[in-house]
């Protein structure tokens, strides 16, 4: 079972952030980030729309021009926002790269820079429209996000699983608490083809639970949680 590590690890550096990357990447198989377009049209690594939480500034990313971005600070330390290029670099080839895309209209610039990386790669999303972008121009593996949306966790798996696999995808991302059954739904979409990547993952105990049910991967804040 894989460890990746979500937004970096935020347990041990700013979320998202070059320190997060060197911090975790000696203790992960992967890295999870997550990928906006700002307002002058780079792609920034960045997981909220607004730019409040996390800068304390005022703002959306998408209306806010690199030149400004790239002088804010995050979660109160002295580490700046990435390009997403910035961030591929500081990740070492040995370990993966799971990129979250927040929105669509990025795939053209975001298949540019992944299939020039050494690394494995794994590009996520919430939005089918964003993996459908990625799907038509690359062979990238893909993973689609799922939580709970409907109003049971069989109902809202079922409705998951049947997305990813209508959009091609190699992987599911369902929110852990949806593996939770024994490993019966694990064992069905992994007999469907595809690997399960379990999100965000709080403990020890539920990594152990999740172990059991046997999924691919738990993304985590904090890489301790995975023995």
């Amino acid at each position: 079972m894989r460890c990746i590590g979500h937004r970096g690890c935020p347990a041990h550096a700013p979320e998202n952030t070059l320190l997060a990357v060197e911090r975790a990447a000696p203790h992960v198989d992967a890295i999870e980030v997550d990928v906006r377009r700002c307002g002058s049209g780079e792609l920034v690594v960045f997981h909220d729309e607004r730019l409040g939480r996390l800068t304390g500034a005022e703002g959306r990313v998408d209306r806010t021009d690199w030149s400004t971005l790239r002088t804010l600070t995050v979660g109160g330390s002295d580490e700046r926002i990435p390009l997403l290029s910035e961030l591929l670099d500081a990740v070492p080839p040995s370990v993966g790269v799971n990129v979250e895309l927040k929105h669509a209209g990025m795939g053209r610039e975001a298949v540019r820079l992944l299939e020039g990386v050494e690394n494995e790669v794994i590009v996520s999303s919430f939005e089918p429209a964003a993996l459908r972008e990625v799907g038509a121009r690359s062979d990238l593996p893909r993973g689609y996000l799922f939580s709970r949306e409907l109003t049971t966790k069989r109902r809202s798996w079922r409705r998951g699983i049947r997305r990813a696999r209508r959009l091609g995808c190699e992987c599911a991302h369902p929110e852990y608490r949806l593996c939770l059954d024994g490993g019966r739904r694990v064992g069905r979409a992994r007999d469907l083809g595809l690997a399960v990547n379990a999100w965000t993952v709080p403990n020890r105990r539920a990594v152990r639970e999740l172990r059991r049910a046997g999924v691919d991967g738990v993304i985590v804040d904090d890489w301790r949680v995975v023995g």
